[in-house]
């Protein structure tokens, strides 16, 4: 490995490469699409592992919502936010079902996903994929995604955005695991998710 750069330089039709856990595969695909960001307002930063460290700095980046505790999300028993509710979908014991709710900051966007995991029986599934978009109030766009275990999920749902065209939203769809269905998992999951997301109000 110490030697790759040495071999690019020497433009050898030889590459090596490292193999990576698919969780950090996955978190590094995410962190690339951050990193494009940045890059575009001239910020430097560098992928190291599993992390985007700003160069200047030295400091890493975190998400802004953070995965909700245990105690928060059962703190309280009632849900005070409209969620929007979409269809469930079914597969070889699976299921699947979605809500959506409006957000405009990342604090609207934590408040919610603790929201919905009140929820009766949404906090029992075997997987919350969320993703969410919204933009502030000088206009820059905000998004980001959980697999919450299903590697590639939270990417997959978050492309209906872009696909729907929808803006300042969250949607997390729960999926109670019955057995393997492999890919057909990610459309059941974007399927399930656009049906809350186009119940919100706006959403055309």
């Amino acid at each position: 490995m110490s030697k790759i750069k040495t071999l690019k330089d020497k433009k050898s039709p030889i590459r090596v490469a490292s193999h990576q856990p698919e969780q950090i595969r996955e978190t590094r695909k995410k962190l690339f699409e951050i990193q494009k960001k940045y890059q575009a307002k001239n910020i430097d930063t560098k992928l190291k592992g599993d992390k985007l460290v700003f160069t200047g700095s030295g400091s890493v980046y975190k998400e802004k919502i953070g995965t909700p505790t245990a105690e928060e999300v059962i703190s309280g028993d009632s849900v005070n936010i409209p969620v929007c509710s979409g269809n469930q979908v079914e597969d070889n014991g699976n299921r699947f079902s979605s809500h959506a709710i409006t957000v405009d900051s990342y604090r609207k966007v934590r408040e919610s996903v603790i929201e919905i995991l009140r929820l009766p029986n949404v906090v029992s599934a075997s997987h919350n994929v969320l993703a969410y978009r919204f933009t502030s109030k000088d206009g820059t766009i905000h998004e980001g995604s959980d697999d919450d275990g299903e590697y590639g999920a939270g990417r997959a749902l978050l492309s209906t955005f872009d696909e729907h065209g929808i803006q300042n939203a969250l949607v997390v769809v729960s999926r109670w695991y019955g057995s393997k269905i492999g890919p057909r998992r990610f459309r059941h999951i974007k399927e399930a998710g656009i049906s809350a997301l186009k119940k919100l109000p706006g959403s055309g």
